[in-house]
């Protein structure tokens, strides 16, 4: 094992294996998952209208200003999508590309981390083990900000690495600290801030001897982190007379500070117990990663990597809502320590050792359990499917977690690395996307082009689709920016002959009445199409029509739903939540 090791540990290849790790996890799902409802689709709409509209400075969901995250994340989107040839296509995966990128640059910057304060072999581990966590691999395949933030908080800590170090790299370090910060603020604002902040306020407490810090202060690097961060900011303020950081602060970040969010507030600890799934199948460090911290909290390199998570955590497990990937940009620095802890002998300690395989082995029972409950009350193949990949998984899992109990570690790396990419394929690039009641957005847009009603892909391009009753951004995304899928009287109001109409089963009624107010029908198709809205767990049964003048007899909905689209599956054209 450590032969090995030492030789992909040195030079480019520790970052070659890593990467193709992650992305053998993170492509699955990049490729293979819909686009999702709400943030992801929230976030590539707004990059598609800053292109419609040639402002890149606002950023707007159709009509509205989408006053909550900086702009950072929409120009690193804009780049591959122009360079594929603009938002006309609406192809996911192109937007997906810069969080695969930052997902990158997270793995990257933990190895040279782990290989600037302890070994070559501590950073290829860590790498490895971050970027199989089926948390960064999964946000690595999700077009929003929090890969990319990881990335460059990531990319800080480096920076800081190198202030810490006795070689030095002082200037140099200060310069990737002030402009990797200024990149994750223009990305998702005070969070990075928030996780930084408090890492450098406890070490000069803790170690009393700041001296290494007074680089940061160097007037240029602050001055370049200015001129990225700042002209945003002012132009922003300027075109929207402020109400930018009214709404960001008033209304996103401070509801959730204060426990006012949608979500329902969750107790402290609930992170804790997140951690069994966003770190597997690396849970086997969770218990070397506590001995290392305690036993290096005299150790200048234990107190970094400790000064990076705890405070972070603490503040993400104080804030009343709470979501999965909160933690995400602090778990770099609990995976570093559990592999600094297992190359200095943490193994050997038996409640390291035992502690890292519950955690291990807790982990996968859940991650194995996903799918049953993905599958959970749908129809067709999905539960025998759902119990083939949860078996699959588990009994990998348990494999590689038998063979760390017997100190094969080679072995164990090997069949969690296995288990990671095998989960990943199986869940988020085959099973997920198989569930046709989970992809009613793509189907209903297909349904569109075959009716020829599609507004951005049938000929002529009808005016605008107009709906009731199902109203996610991942089917404005797919048709067209100013597709109204809005309360029924909007709806409505916004008919014209010759577009098409999406309409819910118990609307039906009124829709009509509403269209006959304004001397309109509607002629339905024949058939409907029936799906879950898993935004609103709500089952649904959508009618799709076309918009006429009052003289047109309105045609008459089938009678019984199908969950099946009018071509196989196979063949469809490829919400911030939390801070």
């Amino acid at each position: 094992m450590a032969g090995f090791l030492d030789r992909w540990a040195t030079g480019l290849r520790a970052y070659v294996l890593a990467g193709l790790l992650l992305v053998a996890c993170a492509l699955p799902g990049l490729a293979g998952l819909q686009p999702l409802d709400r943030d992801e689709s929230r976030f590539a709409q707004a990059t598609a209208q800053m292109f419609e509209s040639g402002d890149f400075v606002r950023i707007s969901f159709q009509d509205e200003a989408r006053n909550k995250k900086p702009v950072g994340i929409h120009w690193m989107q804009a780049v591959p999508v122009a360079l594929t040839g603009g938002p006309e296509a609406r192809v996911i995966q192109v937007y997906r590309l810069p969080s695969l990128l930052g997902a990158l640059l997270a793995a990257f910057s933990v190895i040279w981390i782990g290989r600037r304060l302890f070994s070559p072999r501590v950073g290829l581990v860590a790498g490895l083990a971050f970027g199989a966590s089926l948390l960064l691999s999964t946000e690595a395949g999700i077009a929003k900000t929090d890969a990319m933030l990881t990335g460059l908080i990531a990319l800080a800590y480096a920076g800081l690495a190198a202030l810490r170090h006795p070689a030095g790299l002082t200037r140099y370090g200060a310069a990737v600290f002030w402009v990797a910060l200024a990149m994750a603020v223009l990305v998702k604002g005070p969070v990075a801030v928030l996780v930084i902040a408090p890492s450098l306020i406890l070490l000069a407490v803790w170690e009393r001897d700041p001296v290494w810090m007074k680089p940061l202060l160097d007037w240029r690097w602050l001055g370049l982190a200015a001129l990225i961060a700042v002209p945003w900011h002012v132009a922003i303020w300027i075109a929207t007379d402020g109400r930018f950081f009214v709404d960001a602060i008033g209304q996103d970040l401070a509801p959730k500070v204060a426990g006012a969010h949608e979500n329902d507030p969750i107790p402290p600890g609930a992170h804790l117990l997140f951690s069994l799934i966003n770190l597997w199948p690396a849970g086997l460090l969770a218990g070397p990663a506590v001995w290392a911290a305690w036993h290096w909290r005299r150790d200048p390199r234990g107190r970094f990597l400790v000064a990076w998570l705890v405070p972070g955590w603490l503040v993400f497990e104080a804030a009343p809502a709470k979501l999965l990937h909160y933690t995400l940009p602090v778990m770099g620095a609990l995976i570093l320590l559990g592999a600094a802890g297992l190359a200095a002998g943490a193994w050997r300690n038996r409640w390291a050792k035992w502690g890292g395989l519950a955690w291990a082995l807790l982990g996968t029972l859940l991650v194995a359990a996903l799918p049953l409950a993905v599958a959970e009350g749908l129809e067709g193949p999905a539960v025998p499917l759902a119990a083939a990949l949860a078996g699959a998984v588990l009994l990998v899992g348990l494999a590689g977690i038998v063979a760390a109990a017997a100190n094969r570690a080679l072995l164990a790396g090997s069949m969690l690395a296995l288990a990671a990419v095998g989960a990943s394929v199986g869940l988020k690039g085959l099973f997920v996307p198989s569930i046709d009641q989970l992809d009613l957005s793509r189907r209903i847009s297909h349904e569109l082009v075959l009716a020829g009603l599609h507004p951005r892909l049938s000929p002529g391009q009808p005016g605008p689709l107009v709906g009731v009753g199902y109203q996610e951004p991942s089917l404005i995304f797919l048709t067209r920016s100013d597709s109204q899928l809005a309360a029924r009287g909007l709806a409505v109001a916004a008919a014209t002959p010759g577009a098409g109409a999406l309409v819910a089963r118990g609307e039906v009624a009124a829709f009509e009445a509403g269209l006959a107010a304004r001397g309109l029908t509607v002629s339905w198709q024949p058939g409907q199409l029936a799906g879950l809205n898993y935004s609103k767990g709500d089952p649904v049964e959508l009618l799709i029509g076309r918009i006429g003048p009052a003289g047109q007899a309105p045609g008459q909905p089938a009678a019984q739903p199908t969950t099946q689209p009018a071509i196989a599956p196979a063949a469809l054209p490829a919400d911030d939540g939390g801070f």
